[in-house]
């Protein structure tokens, strides 16, 4: 019910607490050795990255979903590289990368901004 009342924004700042939340088990499951739990946190944490990367709207969404695009990509190489190297620094990043973007999208579900506004809230994520 949540999910069907909540405005676009919610439901962005949703998929990214998903992703997160599938990060940490990853790291949890890596440091522990269970790569099986590892990897099928991993695919879904890249499938999160991949349906917001295939919501974006680039025609519409000029800069600012280049950028985002950017960003995901850099996120599922991450987690890739943590999945197929085992790196756990890879992890890392993409969380980070993530809940920059989770913070951001959190003050635009409070505070929607003009479209100005929002350019310039996401334009130093990830730098």
């Amino acid at each position: 019910m949540e999910i069907r009342t909540a405005s676009p924004e919610m439901i962005i700042v949703k998929l990214y607490e998903g992703a997160m939340r599938f990060i940490r088990v990853a790291k949890d499951a890596h440091t522990g050795g269970r790569l099986e739990e590892k990897g099928n946190a991993i695919s879904r944490a890249l499938a999160i990255v991949a349906e917001l990367q295939q919501s974006l709207n680039m025609e519409a969404g000029g800069e600012i979903s280049r950028n985002l695009d950017s960003l995901y990509l850099f996120i599922s190489d991450r987690l890739l590289e943590a999945n197929l190297r085992g790196r756990s620094e890879a992890l890392d990043e993409a969380h980070g990368v993530i809940e920059e973007l989770h913070r951001a999208w959190v003050e635009i579900a409070r505070n929607p901004p003009e479209p100005e506004a929002l350019e310039q809230a996401l334009a130093g994520i990830g730098q």
